[in-house]
């Protein structure tokens, strides 16, 4: 028998799944990401800076398949049981009540691309933040900040935009 199903009816659960891993992706990432570009650009030591930098950087040139292999043969056969970890441990939390296999996939897939997009927006921000006016830093510190405080109040909120721009590109990619 056949139904009546037009494109639109299979075309929408891939779109939706796509968005879904993608704004996973982008949660796990832009965290991430800033915390690294903060830790190179102003708290490691300039012997440590250059060559985490160059690494993240050298993670930007993985390509996409290579990430998707990884993803396919290595992280979706770990990812299963710690789902099901999950669910039984914390099941009275209502998103993660009842794991299903399809929780896997998109919790794979969004895994994959945030380690896909991380290098990217690692590497703008990290720019963004060194360009923070010198002047900003050291009155924050002139007024008795911590190196967490001048951060908050100085580098992040100068960085801002750059971080935004930063997560549309790695979207992009992702």
């Amino acid at each position: 028998f056949t139904r009546d199903l037009n494109l639109g009816q299979y075309i929408a659960p891939l779109v939706f799944g796509t968005v879904l891993a993608a704004l996973i992706a982008l949660v796990i990432a832009v965290p991430l990401s800033v915390g690294i570009a903060l830790f190179i650009a102003h708290y490691a030591p300039k012997r440590l800076s250059g060559p985490v930098a160059y690494v993240v950087d050298l993670l930007a040139a993985i390509p996409s398949v290579v990430y998707g292999l990884w993803g396919f043969f290595w992280l979706v056969p770990k990812v299963g049981p710690i789902m099901e970890w999950i669910s039984e441990r914390l099941g009275f939390i209502p998103l993660l009540a009842d794991y299903a296999p399809p929780a896997k996939n998109i919790t794979s897939a969004a895994i994959v691309l945030a380690v896909m997009i991380l290098p990217i927006i690692t590497a703008v921000s990290r720019e963004v933040f060194l360009q923070t006016p010198r002047l900003h830093i050291e009155a924050s510190l002139a007024l008795g900040a911590t190196r967490w405080e001048v951060a908050r109040q100085a580098i992040l909120p100068f960085g801002r935009s750059g971080v935004i721009s930063a997560s549309m590109l790695g979207l992009g990619r992702a």
